[in-house]
This record gives structure tokens, C-alpha cells and sequence, in this order.
């Protein structure tokens, strides 16, 4: 009788979330707010740190009208105070798994979005034309996917509003405010809190905040690395592959083109293929909107332009724009293009690169109470559009840590390094076997001894021997098996679909790789060789 009462009594305790009292999270963008509203179950206070001034009148008190038509107006972050996050105003795609996490989390967001904001919920299967590589991916799929079409500017303040009003007085917000320092304990291997300082008071001496659990989700441009190194002497095991990024976004009408088969079609893109096409485009809607024009089609669309070996698009003139479609894109792009009208600035960004941090190679050295999540762990070419969701990805995966109720939190930065690097590996892998085609691809490779190796590619040089012998073996196969997998699916409908699976996230990219696709692509190359042997 008293081991059934004591076992009654540890069950049902398992199912009470523990409550610890404060948690510290820097950064407010997409990552920042929905780890905040994932930990909410487990933390009586949680703080946001966030350098801009994200609550200010226009972001959180203008109509949905008023919030996109400033958008459009905005000459680049800096126009808006949003400095932290310089690439918000470029092309961005929320995955599929990243729109159900979203959508979960926040149960009147998607219904928001689509009656008060002009959003809109876009058949993959039906209403879009996606190509990678120059092949056109959902052809004959068994089953849909669908993306939310929505401006990443409107999305994030549509999102701290809901999460304002969830949260209520459990959560603080310290805007222009700027994390300078880690409070640690070098002895105990662990961080306490942090110091900031207010950004209209540079000079003055830096505040101290502490937590329980301090979270970095402050994106690419994360100063962890820095911090680690002062307060622990730790050196973060990174690898940066710059691939010569360049991208050009505007937002733009689209009227008929009249071509029926590229006006039915809201979404439309292709992705790069170096070093035979180093450029790229995706068009997605983002605000149906209302016209007496019979000839548009109704929807404000975001234009967005990628390339990689630095072969970046003009953004002097939409003229000059033409004609780099015309010589560089598909002649379908040129004819959208031609038809549209162009309702903001044409805002270039040049700074992206694959940049990722092996946080769990440092095991047990790596300080407790810390994490690293999102692009502060890993960032990746943006043309894949696999930020917003890997973000999302890694707060869900934290929030199960947590809910196991069975980890002490001093370990609980050890097991999300694991978990988060499983998840980063899926969207890096993804990333990466065609960024390294780039002619003049550069790699830094920085180890936990501070020990640095940069391998630079110069043009032509890159089919050298010497740099082919620095192809990573997982990526030269990945590369091979790409392509070949890649004819399969535009003769597959069930190809297809097993790729954008991958593509939004649903599943891993080893799904491509289960033995009886593999054994169909292995086929289809060998049969391939031996025919072009035979001519």
C-alpha cells in the first residue's frame, strides 16, 4: 500500500511542470518570441532583451494598412531602427513545420492574419512553379503542402503582439537596450545573467540582470563567440562558408502577363545552380489587396532576387534590373518582371553566409544555464528560406527538454546542444552540397583550440585538384547523389513529394536516402554512364 501511494505521488508530480523564476532571452525577433512563448509554462518571469525598438507607436499601434504601406516605403533596417535584424526586409518564406509551430503556439495568429492582414495560405501543389537545379520540383506530388504568404516585417509584429497578449505581466520587454557582457561563474561553469546597457545612454555604467536560464537569440550576428572567450576562455568551434551572397528584394504588383500558366501561379521560383547558373529568384505573395485594375491579379507580392559567387543583381535602377533578369533568369522571370509594379525600394544585402557552431563539441566545458538557438547556432544560405523555421525547430525541441521534467536545469544546455545540432545538421546539409560549387567559395574553419584553416577557391582554380581534395567526402557524395536523385523526381510524383518534405521540414533529408530510393537512383546513374559510354 505505501509503494502504490508513493508511486501515485512521483506520477503525478512528473506531470506538473517545474517552475523556475527567471529566464533571459536576448533578442526579440522570430526566435526570441517564440522561445518566450514556449517557456512560459516553465518560468515565472521571462525578459526579452531586444536592442531596437520593436514596441514603439508604429510597429504595434498602426492598422495592418498602415504597417504594410510603411514597409514598402523603407529605404533598408537602419530607416526603422531595426538594425539588429539587417535583413528583414529581404525575401523570407516561413516552411511549412515552421507555419504548424506558429500556428500551434498562437491560436488566433493564422486567423488574424488572413482576415485583418490580406495573408494568405498558398498551395505548393497548385499554385506555385518551384524549380531547383533546373528541375521543377511539385509535378505530380501525392500529397500538398502549403505556405503562409506573408512580409516577414508584418509577421514579427503581428507575433509580439499576440505574444504581448498571452503572456501579460509575465513578460518584460527592455527594448534599446544592448547585452555587453556575461555575468559567470568561471568556477562553477556557469552563467548568472548579463550586463546591458541602454543605447541612448552609451556612456553610462552597464546594468546587471540575472536568470536561471539566458537564452542567445540574437541571429548571424551573435557576439556568444566573444563572450565565451572572455568569461570562460572558450574558443566556439565554427565553420563560415562564404559563397559570394547576393540579394536584392522589392515588393511589387503583379498584372497579367498573358500567359495563363504564369498568372495562375502566386509562387514562383527557382534556386541557384553553381557554377553553371549562379542565380536565382523566388516571387511570393504577401497581402491580397483591393484594385479596380482588372488586369492585376491582386496581390502585393515580395520580389526577391539570390545569387552566389558574387554575381550580384543591380539595384540602381528597376531599368538595369530588367536586363540583368533578361541576360541572368529564365525568360519567364523577365516576363513577370516586365508586368509588374514596383511599390518600394529595391534594398540590396550583401553579408550572408552558411555560418555554424559545434556548441556541443565543447560537452561538458560548455557553461550550464546558456544556450545558443537559431541563427545565433547556425545560419544558412538564405535563398532556402530554412531560418524562420530552424528557429522554431530548436524552441520546440527546448520546450520537450523541459517538459521531460526529468533533467536538472544544469544539464539542460548539454542535451539541447545534442538535440539542436541534429536539427541544425538537416537544414546545414541542405545548404551547403550546393554552396560548395561556388568558383570562389571561401571556408574558415576555426577549432576548439582556436586553431584556424581558410581554404579559398580563385575562379577557374576551383576544379584544381588541390581543391577538390579539400571537398568534404559526405558532401562530394551528397552532390552526386543530388543530381541523380533530382532526375528521378521530375519523372516521380512520389520524389517529389518525399523533397519537399525536406523542403518544409516535415522530415529529415534522410528520408531521400531509404534504401529503395537509393537503390533507384544508383540505378538510374549507372544505366546513365553506361549509355553515354556507349556513344
Amino acid at each position: 500500500m505505501i509503494y502504490k501511494k508513493y508511486s501515485k505521488s512521483v506520477n503525478f508530480a512528473s506531470d506538473v511542470p517545474q517552475q523556475y523564476e527567471d529566464a533571459i532571452i536576448i533578442g526579440g525577433s522570430i526566435g526570441g518570441i517564440v522561445t518566450a512563448a514556449y517557456l512560459s509554462k516553465y518560468f515565472k518571469r521571462i525578459t526579452i532583451i531586444e536592442s531596437d525598438d520593436v514596441l514603439n507607436d508604429t510597429f504595434m499601434k498602426s492598422s495592418p494598412s498602415e504597417i504594410l504601406n510603411y514597409r514598402c516605403c523603407l529605404q533598408s533596417p537602419t530607416s526603422v531602427g531595426r538594425s539588429g535584424v539587417s535583413q528583414i526586409y529581404q525575401g523570407h518564406v516561413l516552411e511549412g513545420e515552421g507555419s504548424k509551430i506558429l500556428f500551434e503556439l498562437f491560436p488566433q495568429l493564422k486567423e488574424k492574419l488572413l482576415t485583418e492582414y490580406g495573408a494568405r495560405i498558398h498551395s505548393i501543389k497548385t499554385e506555385s512553379r518551384l524549380s531547383a537545379s533546373g528541375v521543377l520540383l511539385n509535378q505530380n506530388l501525392t500529397k500538398d503542402f502549403y505556405w503562409l504568404g506573408v512580409d516577414r516585417f508584418t509577421l514579427e509584429i503581428v507575433l509580439r503582439k499576440e505574444l504581448c497578449l498571452q503572456l501579460g505581466k509575465k513578460l518584460e520587454w527592455k527594448c534599446n537596450s544592448r547585452v555587453i557582457q556575461l555575468i559567470v561563474d568561471p568556477s562553477l561553469i556557469i552563467v548568472k545573467g548579463i550586463k546591458y546597457r541602454l543605447k541612448q545612454n552609451i556612456g553610462s555604467s552597464p546594468l546587471s540582470m540575472y536568470g536561471d536560464f539566458i537564452i542567445d537569440c540574437t541571429g548571424r550576428h551573435t557576439s556568444s563567440a566573444r563572450w565565451l572567450k572572455e568569461s570562460f576562455n572558450l574558443t566556439l568551434p565554427t565553420v563560415q562558408i562564404d559563397f559570394g551572397s547576393g540579394y536584392l528584394t522589392f515588393i511589387g504588383e503583379r498584372f497579367r502577363t498573358g500567359d495563363l500558366s504564369l498568372d495562375s501561379m502566386p509562387i514562383v521560383g527557382c534556386t541557384t545552380n553553381s557554377p553553371d547558373n549562379n542565380t536565382g529568384c523566388y516571387i511570393t505573395p504577401i497581402s491580397t489587396i483591393k484594385t479596380e485594375d482588372k488586369n492585376s491579379l491582386g496581390a502585393l507580392s515580395v520580389i526577391a532576387f539570390h545569387s552566389v559567387n558574387s554575381e550580384c543583381p543591380p539595384n540602381d535602377s528597376y531599368e538595369n534590373l530588367l536586363d540583368w533578369t533578361k541576360e541572368h533568369l529564365n525568360s519567364d522571370y523577365y516576363t513577370i518582371l516586365k508586368s509588374t509594379k514596383v511599390y518600394s525600394p529595391l534594398v540590396p544585402y550583401r553579408h550572408a553566409i552558411d555560418d555554424r557552431k559545434y556548441a556541443e563539441l565543447l560537452g561538458k566545458e560548455w557553461p550550464r544555464n546558456y544556450i545558443l538557438l537559431g541563427d545565433a547556432m547556425c545560419t544558412f544560405n538564405p535563398q532556402y528560406g530554412q531560418g524562420m523555421t530552424h528557429a522554431c525547430r530548436h524552441a520546440r525541441e527546448l520546450e520537450k527538454i523541459f517538459d521531460g521534467n526529468c533533467h536538472k536545469l544544469k544539464d539542460i544546455s548539454h542535451i539541447f546542444n545534442r538535440r539542436a545540432s541534429v536539427i541544425s545538421e538537416e537544414c546545414w546539409l541542405l545548404s551547403i552540397v550546393n554552396d560548395w560549387k561556388t568558383p570562389t567559395l571561401k571556408v574558415t574553419i576555426t577549432d576548439k583550440n582556436g586553431e584556424i584553416k581558410v581554404y579559398q577557391r580563385h575562379g577557374d582554380a576551383a576544379h584544381s585538384q588541390d581543391h577538390q581534395s579539400r571537398l568534404p567526402l559526405k558532401v562530394r557524395f551528397l552532390q552526386w547523389y543530388s543530381r541523380w536523385f533530382l532526375q528521378c523526381a521530375s519523372k516521380s510524383g512520389s520524389l517529389s513529394t518525399d523533397v519537399l518534405c525536406v523542403v518544409n521540414q516535415h522530415t529529415s533529408p534522410y528520408v531521400l536516402l531509404k534504401p529503395t530510393t537509393f537503390l533507384v537512383v544508383c540505378y538510374i546513374a549507372v544505366m546513365n554512364y553506361f549509355k553515354l559510354s556507349k556513344k
